[in-house]
């Protein structure tokens, strides 16, 4: 590596891999153990973005990321049918997922003599797929590192019937997914690949939508990330890099454009299927450039990300403390008063300092609290606390990344904290280790617990 290769923010430095793996290795910890859904279409497997977002995927799954591959297969479905010279037929479809946008994507009908071309196409697209993820990464210390590949008859499906005087014939849509024998693939370490076919208990064969399976399975799944590979983002380059799939505001701004033009088409309805999906249990969706090799890394292990991001308002239940919260919050922290791991704090203390206090409630009940204070451009992060019962849940990090927009709004630009016990995991989270003649002279110093100092530059969130 010579002095001129060029770091993923664009300057040249010879230390840019450690550095890139020092900002990556917070989100690699994060997303182990997660299920993601990725989709693409199927033109995509016979371009020269083919290969590198195999690779990508193949990274992902060895980082401990749970795969379920669905991809399109249009074009095969096209080439097989000139093959056999019937003409290709398509009407608008529509779908019965809610809040899912109707008459949109235009629906194949899959005719008694086009169904051969189906079986062909998915049988090819199938083996070219298992062929590509037996190839490791090559030319890397991971090139022996092969992938093993499961598909089934994981969709169960249905006629989409007649509609608007259509026969839309062996042409079908989901009836139920089958999300526990895939979570028994995911769970043996194997990539799941799904057709656009699905299969009735009578076992007829249907023609499906690889959109709606790829969003329907990631409901199913309860997923925490559905990632749709398009071709043409372009649309999106001026719309905001992350949206709340509950803001209607937002959400009817970003498929405006897509509406007003037909060779949009595509991406809008990707757009809202993800914001379907998101409305229905998926933590977010991601809408990432296909044609760029780099862009599905960039997305999802660095802060600024490569495409959009459409959240499901994970942080809507983080709101502000109010009076109402008091004995929550004291409930929440006492344990850990007592211990000695926080500093005690009266009612009375509390209620001075609530307009700086943000909390998570389930049911009425705090389950999560947090404060943040501000130093002029440095803001501090205090009294991080989860219930006992859901520290596994990730409310932390919902709480961090939460409090982290609040303090980049207001204009912070770094933010610290104290901690006794908890320096791994704000380590993990991109914290580094601090000293405290760093901080302004106006933030008394407390020594009588020796706590270490923590701190991490703001971003764009």
């Amino acid at each position: 590596m010579t002095d001129q290769t060029p770091d993923p923010n664009g300057s040249s430095s010879r230390d840019w891999p450690i550095e890139w793996l020092r900002q990556t290795s917070p989100y690699i910890n994060t997303q182990r153990g997660k299920t993601f859904v990725v989709w693409f279409s199927g033109d995509l497997i016979d371009s020269a973005e083919f290969t590198p977002l195999i690779h990508d995927l193949t990274l992902l799954s060895h980082l401990g990321i749970k795969l379920v591959v669905i991809h399109g297969m249009r074009a095969q479905i096209d080439a097989e049918l000139k093959n056999l010279a019937i003409p290709p037929q398509f009407a608008p479809s529509g779908t019965d997922a809610p809040d899912a946008n109707t008459d949109s994507l235009q629906m194949r009908i899959t005719t008694t003599d086009s169904l051969p071309a189906v079986r062909n196409a998915v049988a090819t697209t199938r083996c070219n797929l298992e062929s590509a993820f037996s190839t490791g990464l090559p030319n890397s210390p991971m090139s022996g590192a092969q992938i093993t590949l499961a598909s089934g008859n994981f969709i169960v499906a249905k006629p989409y019937g007649i509609r608007k005087g259509i026969d839309y014939q062996h042409t079908g849509e989901i009836r139920k997914v089958r999300a526990h024998k895939i979570n028994a693939l995911l769970n043996a370490e194997m990539v799941v690949l799904l057709s656009p076919i699905g299969y009735s208990p009578t076992g007829e064969m249907f023609n499906l939508l690889s959109e709606d399976v790829a969003m329907q399975t990631a409901i199913a799944l309860k997923a925490d990330k559905l990632i749709f590979l398009h071709k043409d983002t372009s649309a999106l380059d001026q719309q905001a890099r992350e949206i709340s799939a509950n803001d209607s505001r937002q959400s009817a701004e970003l498929l405006n454009p897509c509406s007003k033009s037909t060779q949009l088409q595509s991406l809008c309805d990707v757009i809202d299927r993800s914001l379907t999906a998101c409305r229905n249990g998926v933590n977010r969706s991601h809408i990432v450039d296909a044609t760029k090799n780099d862009a599905l890394l960039r997305e999802l292990f660095t802060r600024d990300g490569s495409g959009l991001l459409i959240d499901s308002g994970s942080y809507d239940n983080i709101r502000s403390a109010d009076t109402n919260s008091v004995s929550g919050i004291m409930q929440l922290i006492k344990p850990l008063m007592d211990d000695g791991t926080l500093l005690h704090r009266s009612t009375e203390d509390l209620e001075r300092d609530l307009q700086h206090f943000y909390v998570i409630e389930r049911e009425g009940s705090v389950i999560c609290c947090a404060s943040l204070k501000s130093y002029g451009d440095l803001a501090e992060l205090g009294c991080l606390v989860v219930h006992p019962d859901f520290r596994a849940s990730g409310k932390a990090s919902d709480m961090l990344e939460y409090l982290k927009k609040i303090a980049h709004q207001k204009q912070h630009q770094k933010l610290f904290v104290f901690s006794t016990r908890s320096g791994d995991w704000f380590l993990e989270q991109g914290f580094q280790a601090d000293e405290p003649t760093n901080l302004p002279p106006t933030r008394p110093i407390e020594t009588s617990r020796s706590s270490r100092l923590y701190s991490m530059k703001l971003t764009k969130p």
